[in-house]
């Protein structure tokens, strides 16, 4: 008798994407990696390495933390080299820095909605194994050019990676510069492509205006202009003397696409911008599908505001909370924000960190009792 074969997982299950790679996962067609070898850790391909930084054309040197291996630094590092930047030593680190999977996501995340297409890899000798794995992961699902520059002798982790993948040498400084253009050449504005590209302080300087947001809506409702928003804070109370009620949208946006490590979290304080939103009503706001084009934000958004949402949607696909084989409305992809407790106590953080704060409180009068004459 023939034994029965086990069911099959149903085609709607929903899965994590998880940075883990093998050899036997490689696409064949993904550009080979380069590796720029410099035996004798020459000063001058690390310079050649980080005149290679534009991201305006979509290529990021990284130069990793020092001795840094624990598996999330690697994506912590990608994070900051794309100008973004985790919460300064002496705060309460926001939970997913400490989760190497959900700082990878976010790196992915970044990666695909900024239109990174190269990443550039200094000091590759000194990267964990699990590290160079994630690095693959990453490099397998955005399809990015890799180049790793290896200032020692080549790690046997390395070397049994590229036994198993395409790839090739530069093997003198004259090839590392053939192979990586430098800062000097003409590049399209990057204000055209890249609204995040223009960074603000890290972190703000103690004279920075605050703005005052406009009061959370009653519901989340279509938006009829653009006008901004936020409503908590957790315990630093803005200078009442430099608050502003006007927010500037160019401010804002700098601030928030610096500050703000984590994509979901960063898309969710431009929408308290924009809507005056609080993170209870986040989970509900809705985008326009062709579905159903009528929603609580409009099609037409600020320019600025338009990566932080791509990145959001990405990072909720790979957490695995989106049906790829389903409408927008139906599937989950017009919600953007899947906030938990914790993601909207990071996002009340995170508006702070742009020096944000709530509109007033204003009671309603108390009609009930009519003073008598």
């Amino acid at each position: 008798m023939t034994p029965t074969s086990s069911p099959t997982a149903p085609a709607d299950t929903l899965a994590k994407w998880q940075p883990s790679w093998s050899p036997d996962q490689t696409d064949p067609g993904l550009p080979p990696i380069t590796v720029i070898t410099d035996p004798h850790d020459h000063a001058s391909y690390t310079t050649t390495a980080l005149a290679a930084h534009q991201p305006a054309a979509g290529r990021i040197t990284v130069h990793p933390t020092p001795l840094a291996t624990a598996p999330a630094y690697l994506a912590h590092d990608l994070i900051r080299a794309l100008g973004k930047h985790l919460p300064p030593p002496g705060t309460e680190p926001p939970w997913w820095t400490t989760n190497a999977d959900d700082s990878w996501r976010a790196a992915v995340a970044w990666t695909k909605a900024l239109g990174i297409s190269h990443y550039v890899i200094c000091r590759a000798h000194r990267i964990t194994a699990r590290h160079l794995e994630h690095l693959m992961a990453l490099r397998e699902h955005t399809r990015i050019q890799l180049t790793l520059v290896v200032s020692g002798p080549t790690p046997a982790a390395l070397a049994a990676i590229l036994k198993t993948v395409p790839h090739h040498h530069a093997d003198t400084l004259e090839g590392a510069r053939r192979h990586l253009p430098n800062a000097h050449q003409p590049l399209a504005a990057p204000s055209d492509r890249y609204p995040w590209w223009h960074p603000a302080p890290f972190p703000a300087p103690p004279d920075e205006p605050w703005y005052e947001l406009p009061p959370r809506p009653r519901r989340p409702a279509p938006l009829t202009h653009d006008s901004p928003g936020a409503d908590r804070t957790t315990g630093r109370p803005p200078p009442t003397a430099i608050t502003h009620p006007d927010i500037s949208h160019e401010a804002v946006a700098q601030r928030i696409h610096t500050r703000i490590g984590h994509p979901a979290h960063a898309a969710a304080v431009a929408v308290r911008v924009l809507a005056g939103y609080d993170t209870d009503q986040l989970s509900q706001v809705t985008i326009p599908t062709p579905q159903r084009p009528r929603a609580d934000l409009p099609a037409h958004l600020p320019a600025w505001v338009l990566p932080l949402l791509n990145a959001s949607r990405i990072y909720t696909e790979l957490q695995g909370q989106i049906r790829s084989d389903l409408p927008a409305h139906l599937s989950g992809a017009d919600k953007p924000f899947r906030l938990a407790g914790w993601d909207k106590d990071d996002v009340a953080r995170a508006t702070e960190t742009c020096n944000l704060t709530p509109a007033p409180t204003r009671k309603r009068p108390n009609t009930s009792r009519m003073s008598r004459p």
